[in-house]
C-alpha cells in the first residue's frame, strides 16, 4: 500500500500545477468508447490521464474479445503491483530453496 500511494504521489507531481487542476482523472470503465476517443483528443499519448485500450481474446473463444481501458497511471500502478507480487514470489521460493539445505 505504501508503494501504491508513493507512485500516485509520483504521478501528481509529474503533471503541471495547471493540467493537474484542469483535467480531472476519468474513470474509462464507465466511459464508452466514443467518449474515450473525445477525451483523449485533447491529450498527448504520454499524458498520465491518457486512455489506452487493450483488446484481448477471451478464454476458450476464437471470436469474442475482452476490452481493458485504463489511463497511463492505472496502467502503470497494475504493472508495478504485478512487478512487486512476482518479486515477492520469488523471494518466497528463494527463501524456502535455501532454508531446506
Amino acid at each position: 500500500m505504501v508503494i501504491v500511494s508513493i507512485l500516485l504521489f509520483m504521478a501528481a507531481e509529474a503533471l503541471p500545477a495547471s493540467a493537474a487542476q484542469a483535467i480531472a482523472e476519468p474513470d474509462p470503465k464507465a466511459m464508452s468508447q466514443s467518449e474515450i476517443r473525445a477525451f483523449n483528443a485533447n491529450l498527448t499519448s504520454g499524458h498520465p490521464y491518457f486512455i489506452r485500450c487493450v483488446k484481448r481474446a477471451d478464454t476458450g473463444s476464437l471470436v469474442k474479445r475482452n476490452f481493458s481501458c485504463r489511463t497511463n497511471v492505472q496502467w502503470r500502478l497494475a504493472e508495478d503491483r504485478a512487478n512487486l507480487d512476482a518479486r515477492d514470489t520469488i523471494d518466497a521460493l528463494k527463501s524456502k530453496a535455501s532454508s531446506g539445505n
